[in-house]
């Protein structure tokens, strides 16, 4: 048995159901962008939702990445961003936004699509989680960057300990978190399980369990 049929199998083990799929981001790529990086500074939710409706303009694509990157660098990240500089770790954020707009702009080339919002969807589906560490994708972390995968489209997930103990167990034998990722990801299409709508618990009650023989 293969170590994806192996987590497949640990899935649907612990789930009584197949997981519901969730309604999709409605965010531009860019609104998706500042989401991510103002989550970094590990703001509340409350406080992205307030900041990211202040940004939205009337037009739902609110313009490409490379416009906004253009104007962004015109008009400083800084103020584009409309953070305090006194704050703290608001210049981390402002760092982060002109290198990972460029990188965004070329990947996104690569990818069919009508929209850049589609292009964004395909490049998300596309990437493997051991992609956060190229350029500077390594700044978001692999956490930042699963987020960024999640809103742009993916069926992924944000790695936690249960999440990575989960998939150690199921395979039965040590993974490190892109790993564990990748074989959720591919486990997750074979069953078509969206796998960011399986509560948390599941993966903490699984991950404690006794082991099973196989």
């Amino acid at each position: 048995m293969s170590e994806i049929d192996k987590v497949v199998r640990a899935l649907v083990a612990n789930l009584g159901a197949p997981p519901d799929f969730g309604s999709r981001n409605e965010l531009s790529p860019v609104l998706s962008v500042i989401t991510v990086l103002m989550s970094l500074d590990k703001r509340k939710p409350e406080e992205i939702e307030e900041r990211i409706k202040a940004l939205q303009s009337p037009d739902p694509d609110y313009g490409p990445l490379a416009e906004i990157r253009d104007y962004a660098g015109l008009l400083t990240p800084e103020k584009y961003l409309r953070i305090d500089p006194r704050g703290d770790g608001d210049g981390k954020r402002a760092a982060l936004l002109l290198p990972l707009l460029d990188a965004l702009v070329d990947s996104f080339r690569d990818f069919p699509g009508h929209s850049e919002k589609e292009r964004a969807r395909a490049w998300a589906i596309a990437a493997r989680p051991s992609d956060w560490s190229f350029g500077p994708f390594r700044l978001l972390g692999l956490k930042g960057f699963q987020h960024l995968r999640m809103l742009l489209g993916a069926n992924t997930i944000i790695p936690t300990k249960d999440v990575v103990g989960f998939v150690a167990k199921a395979v039965g034998r040590a993974v490190d978190a892109p790993e564990a990722v990748y074989l959720l990801e591919r486990a997750a299409g074979r069953l078509r399980y969206e796998i960011s709508e399986i509560p948390r618990e599941i993966w903490a009650r699984a991950f404690a369990l006794p082991s099973t023989p196989r």
